[in-house]
């Protein structure tokens, strides 16, 4: 992926305008995507339809559940394309179970009902990431665009029912109205007509493959605009232009140089000459003001009528009142008329009599009342106790003990209190003398102490050496976000250490003095600047 070849600016854009942006690019390349999301689409309903003949609603349904298996080929174009290296749909159509290894089962399972399905699938099919490294860069990316993806999930559905709706009623305006008296519209509600339902069914089809590019294109788009605003993707192609800006410029001033000719030179040296015996211009530097004159005079300046002018005004003015007339508002007096009659209604006796009763009468106000008090007081209790409620309806983390870390590893003594202050110069030292697993050994136990108490690594003693150079590597191409990275140098210097120990532990083949010497020399620089 190269940034320098991106078809669009790269530059930071809010989240509607990244999406803004999807839906040009999904306009434009439009036919391909929806191609290669309806051919396998299309196959999947076909064999529902052979081997499931009378269940058309499930069908659709399963067609429906597998969009996420459809969605990964137009996103595999659309990132292709923007980066200035565009994908046929026959080419795209090739490599469909190859993009659909990564995380399959889970987007269909446990990711199918997510929400900001569109802004997270670029992490599995692009970066290839799972497990724990996806988690963390699904955090990372949450932070921002994760609302504007979901709205463009809830805007994708509701696009999907109104196209869906406007058909079936572009449909029903081109039947003449002889054949819609004789229609029976009773047992096309019912679903009883299967012949109808697949028809239905293949409509639904067409109208999911013509918005799912517009979909998968705006929330690839939001991706990118994320990655452009954490990775500063506009920021290195402006250095990209510097340098090669930098760069021309050197070329044409080589040839510059080169092209001028002798008698140019010489004409040159004229006009100096001539310049030289010319009488200079008249200096204007006595009319300048010395830095004491200067100030004088802007003090002079400021001393002025022009800066110290106050005017006050006073005076007698009415005040502007709006006068209203008092009027009751009429759902006060309709709340009224109705707490009267709730309260008479149960105020007389069964009887004929038209007495009231008047216990009745008095109940009714107390008993709303005291409703009234519950739920005041429960409202109370709630908003003072609202801290504890809230808290006791999140999750409680359990608190990470921190991991010891080990005193030895290959029998070897990997405690920063057991090495010494210069670890290269102790190496030469045993290393002349004649002792050179001691030396060696003291390199590479130093290493691994740095990368224990630096790294936070965490190396066990079910841990081979070359496990361990694995891990360093891991980190090195998926960094975590709570660990401190490792740098291409530090990997690399690793890998040929644990290669070089290995040979003299096992094979008992010490490596060539010109070869520790380079050890040593980069040990001092991925190291020397934490001690």
């Amino acid at each position: 992926m190269q940034v320098k070849n991106m078809a669009v600016r790269a530059r930071l854009r809010s989240p509607w305008e990244s999406i803004d942006l999807g839906v040009a690019l999904a306009r434009k390349h439009w036919l391909p995507m929806f191609l290669v999301w309806l051919l396998p689409a299309a196959l999947v309903l076909g064999a529902l339809a052979w081997f499931f003949p009378g269940h058309p609603g499930w069908s659709l349904f399963a067609l429906w559940w597998l969009k996420p298996v459809f969605d990964r080929l137009p996103l595999f174009m659309i990132s292709r394309t923007l980066f200035g290296a565009p994908v046929s749909a026959l080419a795209a159509l090739k490599e469909f179970f190859r993009h659909n290894r990564t995380d399959w089962l889970a987007w269909i399972t446990l990711r199918r009902l997510s929400p900001t399905r569109s802004f997270d699938m670029p992490v599995t099919v692009l970066e290839q990431s799972k497990g724990t490294a996806r988690s963390a860069r699904i955090g990372v990316l949450h932070r921002k665009h994760s609302g504007a993806a979901t709205w463009l999930t809830l805007t994708g559905i509701h696009l999907e029912s109104f196209f869906l709706i406007a058909a079936f009623i572009l449909i029903y305006l081109f039947i003449p109205e002889q054949i819609v008296a004789n229609i029976q519209w009773i047992p096309l509600i019912r679903g009883e007509t299967l012949a109808l339902e697949w028809a239905s069914n293949i409509l639904c089809l067409l109208i999911m493959a013509a918005v799912a590019p517009f979909y998968i294109v705006s929330g690839f788009c939001l991706y990118i605009g994320r990655r452009i605003e954490l990775e500063g993707w506009d920021i290195e192609i402006q250095f990209r232009d510097l340098v090669e800006r930098y760069r021309h410029t050197q070329r044409a001033g080589k040839k510059t140089a080169t092209s001028t000719s002798p008698l140019a030179a010489l004409l040159l040296l004229c006009v100096l000459a001539g310049t030289s015996f010319a009488p200079a211009p008249r200096a204007y530097a006595e009319t300048l003001q010395t830095p004491a004159q200067a100030q004088q005079h802007i003090d002079e300046i400021l001393a002025g009528e022009d800066f110290h002018s106050i005017e006050q005004e006073s005076g007698w003015r009415l005040k502007k009142i709006e006068e209203e007339r008092g009027k009751i508002p009429e759902w006060i007096i309709e709340l009224f008329e109705w707490l009267f009659k709730w309260l008479m209604q149960n105020s007389q006796e069964a009887d004929d009599s038209s007495d009231i009763n008047w216990g009745a009468l008095l109940a009714k106000p107390i008993e709303l009342l005291l409703w009234i008090g519950v739920i005041a007081g429960l409202l109370y209790l709630g908003w003072r106790h609202r801290e504890a409620i809230l808290n006791s309806f999140r999750w409680q983390h359990k608190p990470k003990t921190k991991p010891v870390a080990p005193e030895t590893l290959f029998g070897l003594d990997v405690r920063q209190s057991s090495l010494p202050d210069d670890v290269c110069a102790e190496v030469m030292r045993l290393w002349r003398t004649g002792d050179q697993r001691a030396g060696l050994g003291l390199l590479y136990r130093s290493t691994l102490s740095h990368l224990i108490e630096d790294f936070q690594f965490q190396f066990g003693d079910h841990l081979t050496e070359s496990e361990c150079a694995q891990l360093v590597s891991q980190r090195q191409r998926s960094p975590q976000e709570a660990l401190r990275p490792v740098s291409a140098p530090l990997s690399q210097f690793v890998q040929q250490l644990t290669g070089s120990w290995q040979q003299l532990a096992y094979a008992h083949r010490p490596p060539a003095d010109e070869q520790l010497g380079g050890l040593c020399q980069q040990w001092q620089e991925v190291f020397g600047n934490d001690r």
